[in-house]
C-alpha cells in the first residue's frame, strides 16, 4: 500500500473532478489518500510515497519545496496551457498511477536553486517558511514599482561581478531557462545539465547579456541604494529586500524529482511546448 498526497488547482473544476475520481480509484485499490492544503504552513509531504499535482505549471511548482525537503518524486497532470513541466495529460492519469506505482515510470531528476537571504526582508507570502528557499525554475529580485528600475550589484564565489540599473537579475536552473529566462533574451538550456544562468532583466546602460555558470559556483545578489526590491521564487512574490539585503544562490546537492511517461528527446518537448504558447 502506498500513501499519495494529491493537489488540486483550486478555481479548475475538471482538475478536482478527476482528484476525487484519483482518490476513489486509489483508495479502492488499497492506498492511502490525503489532500494537501498548500496554505496550510503545517503542510508536509514526509511520509508520503507519491505527490500527484492536478493544475497548471503554477499548481505543479507550489509543491516543489514540500517535495523536494521530502525528497518524493511529483507526478504532474496537465490542465493548464503549455504544461512544460508536466508529464501526462489528464485522460492518461489512471495509466500512469499504475506506472508509478509499479516503479514503471521514469524519475527525472532537476537541480534546484537553494536561496539565502542576509539583511532586512520582509515576508509578504506567509507560506514562504524558514530559509534556505528552493526553486525549480528561478530566483528574481526585481524592482518594486512600475517606472523605477533597482539597482542591484552581483558577485560569483564572492568575487564582485556586474553592477546592474535593471527591472530586475533573476539566477534561473536549467529547467527554469524555457520561464522567465527565455522572456528575458536568456539562453534554453538542457534540463539534465546541472549549471546556472544569471541573466540580467531589462538592463539600463549595462551589459545585458546572460552568464552561464558552472554547478558548484555561487551567485549573490545585492540590493544597492535606497530602493527595495522584490524577492519572487517560481514567478511567486515571497518577500520585500531592503537596502544592502543580499540574496545568495547556488545549486542544492539533493535533486528535485519528478516523474514522465515521455521517451521523447528535450528538443522535441521543447518544440512541441513553444508549438502551444504560439497557438
Amino acid at each position: 500500500m502506498a500513501k499519495i498526497a494529491l493537489v488540486f488547482h483550486e478555481h479548475r473544476s475538471d482538475a478536482t473532478a478527476l482528484g476525487n475520481d484519483a482518490r476513489n480509484w486509489l483508495q479502492s485499490n488499497g492506498h492511502e489518500v490525503v489532500d494537501l492544503d498548500l496554505d496550510d504552513q503545517k503542510s508536509s509531504l514526509d511520509g508520503v510515497d507519491l505527490a500527484v499535482s492536478l493544475g497548471g505549471d503554477g499548481t505543479f511548482l507550489s509543491l516543489v519545496p514540500l517535495a523536494h525537503r521530502s525528497n518524493v518524486a511529483v507526478l504532474g497532470v496537465n490542465f493548464g496551457r503549455l504544461g512544460y513541466l508536466l508529464a501526462i495529460e489528464p485522460s492518461e492519469l489512471h495509466d500512469a498511477l499504475t506506472a508509478a506505482l509499479s516503479g514503471k515510470m521514469q524519475v527525472d531528476e532537476r537541480a534546484v536553486v537553494s536561496v539565502r537571504v542576509d539583511g532586512e526582508m520582509r515576508v509578504i507570502d506567509d507560506r514562504l517558511g524558514e530559509g534556505p528557499y528552493v526553486a525549480l525554475n528561478e530566483v528574481a529580485v526585481e524592482k518594486t514599482m512600475s517606472g523605477r528600475m533597482v539597482h542591484l550589484a552581483t558577485a560569483v564565489d564572492g568575487d564582485p561581478f556586474l553592477n546592474y540599473a535593471a527591472d530586475g537579475v533573476l539566477v534561473a536552473t536549467p529547467t527554469g531557462s524555457t520561464a522567465y529566462n527565455l522572456s528575458a533574451g536568456g539562453p534554453v538550456l538542457s534540463p539534465d545539465m546541472r549549471a546556472i544562468v544569471l541573466t540580467p532583466v531589462a538592463a539600463h546602460l549595462s551589459v545585458d547579456a546572460s552568464v552561464v555558470l558552472g554547478p558548484t559556483r555561487t551567485v549573490a545578489i545585492t540590493v544597492r541604494g535606497d530602493r527595495p526590491a522584490l524577492m519572487v521564487l517560481d514567478g511567486r512574490p515571497v518577500a520585500e529586500l531592503g537596502p544592502n539585503a543580499s540574496v545568495t544562490c547556488s545549486l542544492d546537492a539533493t535533486p528535485f524529482r519528478m516523474l514522465t511517461f515521455s521517451q521523447q528527446p528535450f528538443t522535441t518537448r521543447l518544440r512541441t511546448a513553444f508549438s502551444r504558447g504560439f497557438e
